[in-house]
């Protein structure tokens, strides 16, 4: 199977959620019919996405297809999938990157020496994060205000967060991170840990990133505030895993001990003085 067809959506619901959201901003005057029929920017061609996949050949064609709606180019890092990943991906228009299977962190470290553009966006394979954010990912970056964009859960919404211990016990452990990293270096994040972010591709190369697997994230954020640059956050929504299974085990003690390490490890970074704003 090639094509996840309509596995990955909203729900039934979406098309009534963004209509009546349309008509409030007509009222209020924030957009106007123009703007709704008006046809989309084309695909940008100063960022780059990169989706780290093992095993995801139900989801991860139409994610290729859906990211080349807002960029150019797509990267996809195949960790030593059995099933048809790096073909499907390849067939969808992706540039497909072979690993070694070592983890998330080595996957997104290893698409990024193949990035040439000044801007890059991370992007899961198994459609839970919506490509249709990517711009907004972005803009912060693309205006000079940020150097790193993470989308953020808690504004925007998650179906992958509620429901069972598994997900009260991922809600809890982001929620305590990101305390922990908002009373270390002032911010007031509400989302750390979530893989769906941009940034420059200078500042990614610059951290001196080694985190191996998912702790990747807090290493990102914890290496952007302790180097004094500019974060962000933009509101984006997180669905359901459309198909295949998650690769992180929350019953497995060294997923415990890894988060665990790395927290200790980003609070105790040193802080630099801010670097200068860049035009």
């Amino acid at each position: 199977m090639d094509d996840a067809g309509d596995i990955i959506r909203f729900g039934e619901g979406e098309r009534l959620f963004v209509i009546r959201r349309a008509r409030r901003l007509l009222r209020q005057g924030r957009t106007t019919a123009n703007d709704l029929v008006r046809a989309e920017d084309p695909p940008d061609p100063e960022v780059t996405v990169i989706i780290p996949a093992r095993n995801e050949e139900l989801t991860v064609g139409l994610v290729v297809r859906e990211c080349l709606n807002y960029v150019t180019t797509v990267i996809v890092v195949e960790g030593g999938s059995t099933d048809r990943t790096a073909e499907i991906a390849t067939a969808a228009g992706a540039r497909v990157v072979r690993d070694r299977g070592l983890g998330k962190g080595a996957a997104l470290r290893l698409g990024v020496d193949h990035v040439t553009t000044p801007i890059v966006v991370f992007v899961d394979a198994d459609g839970s994060h919506d490509p249709i954010d990517i711009p907004m990912l972005a803009a912060p970056i693309k205006a000079g205000l940020a150097d790193h964009v993470t989308g953020s859960r808690l504004l925007g919404g998650s179906d992958e967060l509620h429901g069972g211990f598994d997900e009260f016990l991922r809600l809890a452990g982001s929620a305590f991170i990101t305390y922990m990293f908002n009373r270390r270096f002032g911010t007031r994040l509400s989302d750390s840990q979530n893989g769906f972010r941009a940034i420059r591709t200078d500042v990614f190369r610059r951290l001196n990133l080694r985190s191996r697997h998912t702790t990747i994230e807090m290493e990102m954020i914890s290496t952007t505030l302790a180097a004094g640059l500019r974060l962000a956050e933009v509101p984006t929504h997180e669905r359901r895993r459309a198909a295949g299974y998650s690769k992180i085990s929350l019953s497995n003690p060294k997923i415990w001990l890894a988060y665990g390490w790395h927290l200790v490890a980003g609070l105790c970074r040193s802080k630099s003085a801010p670097s200068p704003a860049r035009a």
